[in-house]
């Protein structure tokens, strides 16, 4: 569990709350770290939790999040599509070098390796349209004495 703890900011429909949390030294290094919503300044982050305790603005809390689904979601945002796009262009040369179209093999295999990352991303967004958003989320689990 990749655990944090922070400042319920706002409350969101039903039983979602915004938190802000300190960026740790982890933050530095993570290569999703532009799509976190940033804070009052460059040090905080702002994140969309289930709120399981009804915690209120103001409420000191934790928040945990799978690891489980922290590592499915970065597979799915940055490995599946790596793939996508190293089997385009290993498509993309064989078929350049077979075909006489007149297109050279290298071009063909950057074009068709595009067309693959591209598929792939429009895969990934429908994939990920059916899944429910909560299951993905962190949760507040307790309040933490301020």
């Amino acid at each position: 569990m990749i655990e944090e703890v922070g400042t319920v900011v706002e409350l969101k429909e039903q039983r979602i709350a915004v938190v802000m949390c300190k960026r740790n030294s982890a933050c530095e290094h993570c290569p999703s770290s532009g799509a976190c919503s940033m804070g009052d300044n460059s040090e905080t982050m702002l994140v969309d939790a289930i709120n399981m305790i009804r915690a209120q603005v103001g409420d000191q809390v934790k928040v945990v999040a799978s690891t489980k689904h922290f590592l499915q979601s970065s597979f799915m945002l940055y490995i599946v599509p790596i793939i996508g796009l190293l089997i385009g262009a290993l498509i993309g040369e064989s078929v350049g070098k077979r075909a006489s179209l007149g297109i050279d093999p290298s071009l063909m295999s950057a074009l068709t390796a595009v067309a693959f990352l591209v598929v792939t991303f429009i895969l990934i967004r429908l994939a990920t349209m059916r899944l429910k958003r909560e299951a993905f989320m962190p949760r507040i689990i307790a309040k933490q004495a301020g």
